[in-house]
């Protein structure tokens, strides 16, 4: 899958939106968090935090683009018509880009298995 512009969030209201009212996975090195998009058939939109704890700007950098190549790679096993953030954690600078992508995989897994077995809302 090929990360194009539409497929990216940008808006800081849409971080927050997916923050308060999706739901989320927490891993050893990521946290996944969906919410859904308001028209359900839409291609998803992702967001990538990386936050300063993590460390300087190059090391924030690295993460960042190593987090859209697993998006690239596995971006087609999300669901459409979904909001995904992925929240790098603290401890994902010690680790490969082998580490964040088994991490995202099992995310992910957790993530599809508990959208499958949630009913939809009348």
């Amino acid at each position: 899958m090929q990360l194009k512009r539409s497929h990216t969030m940008k808006r800081a209201s849409e971080f927050a939106m997916v923050r308060s009212e999706g739901q989320s996975e927490a891993g050893r090195f990521l946290i996944l968090s969906t919410a859904p998009l308001p028209k359900a058939g839409e291609h998803s939109r992702f967001g990538i935090i990386t936050t300063k704890r993590i460390g300087h700007a190059v090391v924030r950098n690295l993460l960042r683009r190593r987090v859209r190549e697993i998006l690239r790679a596995h971006g087609d096993a999300v669901a459409t018509g979904l909001y995904v953030v992925i929240v790098v954690r603290n401890r994902a600078a010690m680790t490969d880009y082998a580490g964040l992508e088994k991490d995202f995989l099992k995310l992910l897994a957790r993530r599809q298995k508990s959208l499958n077995s949630t009913p939809p809302h009348a």
